[in-house]
């Protein structure tokens, strides 16, 4: 309990500090920078699973709340997009393959694990059981994803020119958001993720609410406004989770795989600016849009971003969503099979 405290207590200060200095995403990435600190100084640090659960179901279906009727208006453009997210899959998994083998000197396996965007506990167990390394695949996917938050917002404001100072929920103060609403509000959210956890989704506490809620959006049935303070918090839980996944790892460590990981995600977003210009030109679907569809991060933290700084939340969430869900079903399939050809080809060296 103490590391919990310890950990939130350092989040709300390091995303306090965040948003005094207008960082983009400050409550965010201040909690996650302030427990990396923390860690690289040898602190003992955790958030416990069932609040990142909770903070995941509250992202869900806040991400849900983003949904409205008019959508059906507009998915059938999306075709393109999702086949260009594949595209972009086909070729950033591999070359980040290569720099995992080449680069870092992982070996085959956990580069191969490591360079996957999938669900990064799936990612691990699944790589685990092959024979990949879990440390270096977890390290590997949360310096990643760290690396991305905090050059993703940077480059918005950069390249695109986007006011990161205004927020979707801005002029939402929480005396709109009634007892009867939040009443409902939280039952559907629980409902879904409990739902998706029968039904064995991936990622189950962030997609069940989301689809839940956003089915009550679009057909009408609820139209619900979340203040910002509940983003916030979410934001500190979420970014305080992030940050304490490196601790117990040594500075030279963390130094090495952020300094490797750096490499990567420059590569990678470089790769994601091309491919979202192209679709810009291609569909007239807005860059910001599409850079954040593409880009391989978590389904939870760039969802947010998208929330946050009112940038097409659904189309994001909904190009995300299916990336995970794609990649979580065909990877334990192809992982299966290699784990059968390993044993098969072992069989005749008994």
């Amino acid at each position: 309990m103490k590391k919990a405290i310890y950990s939130l207590g350092l989040g709300v200060i390091g995303g306090a500090v965040g948003a005094c200095l207008d960082i983009p995403l400050g409550w965010l990435l201040g909690a996650m920078v302030a427990n990396i600190a923390a860690s690289m100084q040898g602190a003992s640090l955790a958030v416990p699973q069932w609040l990142k659960s909770i903070a995941f179901i509250g992202l869900g279906a806040m991400l849900g709340t983003a949904f409205s009727p008019e959508l059906l208006d507009r998915v059938h453009r999306w075709s393109v997009t999702m086949a260009g997210m594949l595209c972009y899959l086909a070729i950033a998994i591999p070359c980040a393959f290569y720099y995992g083998r080449k680069v870092t000197g992982f070996d085959k396996l956990t580069a191969a694990f490591s360079s996957i965007p999938g669900g990064l506990g799936v990612m691990v167990i699944l790589g685990a059981s092959a024979g990949a390394n879990p440390r270096t695949t977890a390290l590997a996917h949360t310096a990643r994803l760290a690396t991305i938050l905090m050059v993703l917002p940077f480059l918005l404001r950069q390249l695109i020119g986007i006011d990161l100072d205004v927020t979707v929920a801005a002029n939402r103060p929480i005396a709109s958001f009634t007892l009867a609403s939040a009443g409902l509000f939280i039952s559907l959210a629980a409902l879904g993720s409990l739902i998706a956890k029968g039904l064995r989704l991936p990622s189950p506490y962030l997609l069940g609410p989301l689809i839940l809620i956003a089915s009550t959006q679009v057909t009408d049935l609820t139209d619900f406004a979340i203040p910002i303070v509940f983003i916030n918090v979410t934001q500190v839980i979420i970014g305080a989770g992030i940050g304490t996944a490196f601790s117990g790892a040594k500075p030279h460590e963390l130094f090495k795989t952020f300094m490797l990981s750096s490499g990567l995600t420059l590569l990678l977003l470089a790769l994601v600016i091309l491919f979202a210009y192209v679709f810009n030109v291609w569909t007239g679907i807005g860059f910001a849009a599409l850079l954040l569809a593409f880009v391989p991060g978590g389904l939870a933290e760039i969802g947010m971003l998208a929330l946050i700084l009112n940038i097409d939340p659904v189309f994001v969430a909904s190009h995300h969503a299916v990336r995970v869900l794609l990649i979580t079903v065909t990877v334990p399939l192809l992982a299966s099979r290699w784990l059968k050809r390993q044993q098969q080809r072992e069989k005749p060296n008994a």
